[in-house]
């Protein structure tokens, strides 16, 4: 089953509807007891800090850890990448929950203007790069052994890191497109506004 985060978000709605599209098993959930076996996909946008205030309300980090370490995937995707890094700057500045190891922070892309990344990008994926950092997709539904596309992204924050478990955002190699450790993935771009290429890297990963 796949579990979606749903804090009243609009893009829990859209994962929703693409999953339902492609006919994937899935529930909303908005509390831990909610939560089944599987994966739980963590959506966002808008502001880290009412989003973590919403995480903090009924201890999710504690919950997620506890649900990873019971061999489940997680996947944060734009804001859910965030709160999954160390510390972000937004906001004023605060810590976040850490998932994706203690050095990653989010921080503003383009510091002199603020400028938003918004719009299509290339982007590329191999099964050798989820392999090569242990992600076992949960339903294993796809055979393709890459993948190589546009992705659209909105954002103006981003997980500052550039690793060999994170693949860059074309134009700012710093940041992260995608960066997994084990069974946690956060991904930057919004895979259910990525028309086709999104549905292909949502079986890709699931």
């Amino acid at each position: 089953m796949i579990n979606i985060l749903n804090f009243g978000y609009g893009n829990a709605a859209s994962i929703a509807n693409t999953l339902e599209s492609m006919e994937y098993p899935f529930k909303l959930v908005s509390h831990p007891k909610e939560l089944v076996p599987g994966v739980l996909i963590v959506p966002g946008v808008g502001s880290i800090g009412v989003f973590s205030e919403n995480l903090r309300r009924n201890q999710w980090k504690t919950h997620i850890q506890k649900y990873a370490k019971e061999g489940n995937n997680i996947i944060g995707i734009c804001l859910g990448l965030h709160a999954f890094t160390s510390f972000s700057e937004e906001s004023g500045g605060m810590r976040c929950m850490a998932l994706l190891g203690k050095n990653i922070k989010t921080t503003v892309l383009n510091k002199d203007s603020e400028k938003s990344n918004t719009g299509w990008l290339p982007f590329s994926i191999t099964k050798e790069f989820l392999d090569n950092n242990s992600w076992v997709p949960f339903y294993g539904r796809s055979r393709k052994q890459s993948l190589k596309g546009r992705v659209f992204y909105n954002h103006i924050y981003g997980a500052n890191i550039k690793a060999k478990n994170s693949l860059q955002i074309q134009g700012y190699e710093n940041f992260s497109s995608i960066v997994v450790k084990k069974n946690i993935m956060g991904i930057q771009f919004h895979p259910e506004k990525s028309q086709a290429l999104g549905k292909l890297i949502l079986e890709f990963i699931l």
